[in-house]
């Protein structure tokens, strides 16, 4: 079922897909998986993801060309391959863990994408967004 956001969210609460409109897709607490392609082609330039989501699927942003950056949540266990590709727009992902979990498949999670990690300390917030600390 779709809501009136754009998100098909299926009983299991796994994001399956997005088609909404807003340039900010703000993902709804309780959704526990971003599964494979759901944001595909989508023209979002922000995602807001839960604490609730434990895991993102397959090229879950794939062709998402108007990324601009992404924070992803210390409660995401799990990430799968090339979850970025062909974002093109995307220059920074901001993970509120110390360092890329053991548990994702860290050789092949970036591949497609040329953004830059920033681990927990490294980033902070200003005014809302996730910005790069300046090292002295």
């Amino acid at each position: 079922m779709t809501d009136d956001k754009g998100f098909e969210i299926d009983a299991g609460w796994w994001l399956l897909g997005y088609d909404g409109k807003d340039k900010t897709a703000k993902i709804h607490n309780g959704v526990k998986e971003i599964s494979f392609r759901a944001f595909y082609g989508s023209k979002i330039e922000r995602v807001e993801i839960p604490d609730s989501v434990d895991f993102i699927d397959v090229q879950a942003f794939l062709c998402c060309s108007e990324l601009k950056h992404i924070v992803i949540p210390l409660s995401v266990k799990g990430v799968e391959y090339a979850i970025f590709e062909d974002c093109d727009s995307l220059t920074d992902i901001f993970l509120e863990a110390p360092n890329v979990p053991d548990t994702w498949d860290a050789a092949d999670w970036l591949n497609g994408c040329n953004a830059r990690v920033h681990c927990a300390g490294e980033w902070k917030y200003v005014n809302g967004e996730p910005v790069v600390i300046d090292k002295p």
